[in-house]
């Protein structure tokens, strides 16, 4: 419904509006609204396509950041953060994930590196045509269903053999996986990696086919020098290593008594980076001079939460364990834990402070309530005082 406009107003001249008439102001009133309409729906359009244009260049960019948000969740960086500010401790896979996998397996490392741990440490042992391959055992007898020594078997006989099936039926017809096949996971994914050489491979003559240099020449040849850690409790390994290759890290494993050890002649002898070692060995005042020394601790195995808990006190670098998830668990609560202690401090203060200000608003009312006892008590013997002291008056009787 529109309102009609008035004749008069048609006809009549505004000297206001340049001595128009109120039918050219309506006129140009009408142009000036289509214009504004006009330029309003050219703005609205465009703007429109400045957003769709705006929202699919940032689609990819999106998709890109939730890629690169997960990958940052499963960073194996020493500065990867765990949904909280986690004390910095190196959460390092035992054999892979092997409370939950099979050990030494490529799902077990696979489902390590999802959960986000920091290291994946596995073990290499020689197989009978002097090939490495990844398992612990110098026997079969445990984790197959085949017996014997490792060392009787060839490469492609070992990679033949079930060793998932005594874990669990779900994964049977997993293989051995290779050191290769490892690295090139390290490579892509960009853990680091605790590799272990089994002592029974020590060989004193050196060839070109040894253990430690076809492990050398695997981690050049994937180019992966600053993701490996390697490790063994044969020492004489590590110091050849060093030798040949001083730019890759080392690590002495330990199981016994440290006491005698002194970290800084370990580290001049051997090349040494960091010290593995058992929990139940260790004590503050080695684990001191080891950081002294600028040694790392990796301290192995750390299953239950006590050892956690230990390990958080005494400053330990990095714990091995085989169930990497409870320990994610146990420092996530260990970060609320300390939150809320944070806030119960800071609840206290306030509480404390206003407990003492009651307090001694209380002792002032009880030292009040006491002076005014005694006041009270005060002129009541003296009033007391002034009638046994007064003479008697005697009255005349007529």
């Amino acid at each position: 419904m529109t309102d009609s406009i008035p004749e008069d107003f048609s006809r009549k001249v505004y000297p206001e509006f340049d001595g128009q008439t109120g039918e050219e102001i309506q006129i140009k009133l009408k142009m000036l609204n289509q214009l504004l309409d006009t330029e309003i729906q050219s703005e609205l359009k465009k703007e429109k396509i400045e957003n769709s244009s705006s929202t699919l260049k940032s689609l990819p960019e999106e998709k890109t950041q939730v890629k690169n948000d997960r990958e940052q969740k499963h960073e194996s960086s020493p500065k990867r953060i765990i949904d909280l500010d986690l004390p910095e401790l190196f959460v390092i896979a035992h054999r892979g994930w092997s409370g939950s996998y099979p050990e030494n397996t490529l799902i077990g490392m696979k489902e390590a590196i999802l959960l986000g741990c920091h290291m994946i440490e596995f073990d290499v042992s020689f197989t009978k045509d002097r090939r490495a391959i990844i398992f612990h055992d110098d026997s079969l007898d445990r984790v197959t269903s085949h017996c014997g020594l490792l060392r009787n078997y060839t490469y492609n006989e070992l990679r033949a053999i079930d060793v998932g099936s005594w874990f669990h039926p779900k994964y049977a017809g997993t293989r051995m996986p290779s050191l290769e096949e490892i690295l090139l996971i390290a490579k892509g994914s960009h853990i680091m990696v605790n590799i272990e050489i089994k002592s029974n491979c020590w060989e004193n003559e050196e060839q070109e086919d040894n253990i430690e240099r076809q492990i050398i020449h695997s981690i050049r040849k994937f180019k992966v020098e600053d993701r490996v850690l390697i490790s063994s409790f044969r020492w004489d390994f590590i110091r050849r290593i060093h030798r040949i290759a001083p730019e890759l890290k080392t690590s002495l494993l330990h199981r016994k008594d440290v006491g005698k050890l002194d970290p800084f002649q370990l580290k001049e002898k051997y090349g040494c980076n960091s010290f593995n070692l058992n929990i139940q060995e260790l004590t503050q005042k080695f684990i001191n001079k080891c950081h002294d020394a600028k040694l790392k601790i990796f301290t192995y195995t750390v299953n239950s939460y006590i050892d956690m808990e230990t390990s958080l006190h005494m400053n330990i670098d990095g714990v091995f364990t085989n169930h990497p998830n409870r320990l994610f668990r146990f420092l996530n609560q260990h970060v609320i834990r300390k939150q809320n202690l944070d806030v119960q401090e800071k609840q206290e203060d306030l509480m404390d402070v206003r407990q003492a200000i009651q307090k001694l608003e209380l002792d002032e009312m009880e030292k009040a309530r006491r002076r005014t006892r005694w006041r009270a008590k005060r002129l009541i013997l003296e009033a007391q005082k002034k009638r046994l002291t007064k003479k008697p008056s005697y009255r005349k009787h007529g």
